[in-house]
């Protein structure tokens, strides 16, 4: 008998584990959509490149159904060239992939979707998908002690992406995720499935989903036990999530474009838009795709509003000179014209020279409303919604955060109602002994070639002072990055610490910056420092800040410039 065939023989003899012959489900991805269309093949797209086997309703357990199954061509990747230039071979790698999925009519709410080969979900219109669907089954059911892997996103001008795993489980505290402001996307652990098959057939053996948008998870073999699992899994979705174990990671969450609430929002927003602000504030918000070139900018340029001619707006414009001409504009209208509507940086003060392409001004605006208890905000052009608890978290770690002020002085700030307004007062400031102005001043390294501020005042006891005018419920995101990049710039780059040190020496001879500074200090003017009149997500903005700055040995202080208020009227910027 030859080795081979002692093998074969050898593994036909082995005892297959009865379990895993008797399981009597199986893997598959599952997505749900909301039951709004007539017909099931409307929540399909129609998709190029598929070869269907077979199409068309059946019925399930007496369940209503849509089938699809078939195989998707794919063309010959662009790829090829660079291996057949390579490795002079003549390759043919057109290929094809096998799917398959039944759209189940679960009830008069819901619709489920699920899926079989990467395919399938190419095939669903992914307008209409519930976005936290498989979410909100991983909150509810996956061991809170052994979450392996959380996906999210930061919900700053970064919008930074993130996954962080443990192989063998950790609970939360293992994750570095904040009380708000960072966007959950992704989360897989192993699950209780009670009331499902898997669960019965194991004698309540927990299974490792993976819980995001869709949920891949154990369903039943047979017609019935198909159906049955379906419905229990969207029963334990629609559950009070008060009793979800890790409820608190989903406590923001982006608002679906077909959200019932969607309506309200952009009505309240419109309305704040042309002026009525009953329904909350508005603010500036600064986008991510410029926070580079906002230090830099001399001026802004504005496209035409409707009627209203082009303009150019001053470095520090407020809320109100950029919504302005919105206020003559039909209200239905208005988020239209608002997305369609550019604004871009300038490196001159004429608005002649942008540093980016215009950027659609609804990314340059936030707004903030509460609804029926429910926080919602608007950032970077898309809303998401805010848990109660979360807000309460949040606010409180703020109002600690700002008992910390400052023991500088500062004079009264009256505004110029000059360009360089800002640079005025901080030099004022800097007739104070031991206070130098470092206003405009700006530092170069090769993280950062266009330059950065490393600070506006210096302050006599080595301190880091950024200053900031802040107008009426301005999100002070631009304040915040400028503290973040100044700090870990002296941190991690040898050359701003150099440049740190020189122009202090240029400043005051007799001082010499020995050690890197352990101070920062935010002073605004315009307003206080207050909980109440920060948006949410420019609270959690800070406490990030103060996170980060935390974590480089830095301590983060507050102080509230005297001021007299501006005198209504100023111009909301000149004609371009």
């Amino acid at each position: 008998m030859t080795r081979t065939r002692h093998l074969r023989v050898a593994l036909e003899r082995q005892e297959v584990p009865t379990l895993a012959r008797a399981i009597p489900s199986g893997a598959a991805t599952v997505y749900r959509l909301p039951n709004t269309q007539e017909n099931l093949s409307e929540y399909l797209k129609k998709v190029e490149g598929v070869d269907l086997r077979y199409h068309g309703e059946l019925l399930i357990a007496g369940t209503r159904t849509l089938v699809l199954a078939g195989v998707r061509s794919s063309r010959e990747p662009n790829w090829v060239r660079h291996l057949t230039g390579v490795t002079d071979l003549e390759l043919n790698l057109v290929g094809s992939s096998p799917f398959a999925l039944i759209v189940v009519e679960i009830d008069d709410e819901w619709v489920c979707a699920v899926t079989w080969g990467a395919s399938s979900r190419f095939m669903l219109d992914e307008l209409l998908l519930d976005d936290d669907f498989g979410l909100n089954f991983g909150i509810r059911r996956i061991d809170p002690d052994k979450v392996r892997v959380i996906r999210s996103n930061l919900l700053d001008v970064s919008a930074r992406g993130m996954e962080v795993s443990f192989p063998s489980g950790s609970s939360l505290s293992g994750f570095p995720l904040e009380p708000a402001g960072e966007l959950v996307t992704g989360i897989e652990g192993p699950a209780d499935l009670a009331g499902l098959t898997y669960d019965t057939a194991t004698d309540g053996r927990t299974w490792n989903i993976r819980a995001g948008r869709a949920l891949n998870i154990q369903l039943g073999r047979t017609p019935e036990t198909f159906i049955a699992d379906l419905r229990k899994i969207c029963a334990i979705v629609d559950e009070d999530v008060a009793g979800a174990p890790l409820r608190h990671i989903v406590e923001i969450r982006p608002v679906s474009s077909n959200d019932p609430v969607m309506p309200d929002l952009e009505n309240r927003f419109a309305a704040a838009l042309g002026g009525d602000d009953q329904f909350g504030p508005l603010g500036v918000c600064w986008p991510s795709s410029a926070i580079r070139e906002i230090g830099q900018a001399q001026s802004f340029a504005s496209s035409r509003v409707c009627r209203a001619a082009a303009r150019v707006l001053e470095p520090g414009f407020e809320i109100q000179e950029l919504v302005g001409p919105f206020a003559d504009v039909d209200p239905s209208r208005r988020l239209e014209v608002l997305r369609k509507a550019g604004l871009a940086p300038c490196e001159d003060e004429l608005g002649a020279e942008p540093l980016t392409r215009p950027i659609s001004m609804i990314k340059w605006v936030a707004f903030q409303t509460v609804v029926e208890g429910k926080t919602y905000a608007l950032h970077q052009g898309k809303w998401y919604e805010i848990g109660e608890g979360a807000v309460a978290r949040v606010k409180e770690q703020v109002r600690a955060l700002l008992e910390n002020k400052s023991s500088l002085t500062f004079p009264v700030w009256i505004p110029t109602g000059e360009r360089d307004d800002e640079h005025r007062f901080a030099e004022k400031v800097a007739k104070q002994p031991g206070y130098l102005c470092m206003d405009r001043g700006l530092a170069y390294t090769p993280m950062h070639l266009r330059g950065f501020e490393i600070c506006d005042i210096f302050g006599p006891g080595d301190e880091i002072v950024h200053i900031k005018w802040l107008g009426r419920a301005t999100a002070a995101s631009h304040l915040y990055t400028q503290a973040q990049v100044s700090a870990w710039a002296q941190y991690f780059e040898p050359q701003a610490m150099q440049q740190l040190r020189s122009k202090v020496r240029v400043l005051d001879s007799t001082r010499d910056v020995t050690e890197r500074p352990t101070r920062v200090v935010l002073a605004i003017a315009g307003r206080a420092w207050h909980v109440d009149t920060l948006f949410t997500l420019s609270q959690v903005s800070l406490l990030r800040l103060s996170h980060e700055l935390r974590n480089l040995g830095i301590e983060l202080q507050f102080a509230d410039i005297p001021f007299i208020a501006k005198t209504k009227g100023k111009s909301a910027g000149n004609a371009a």
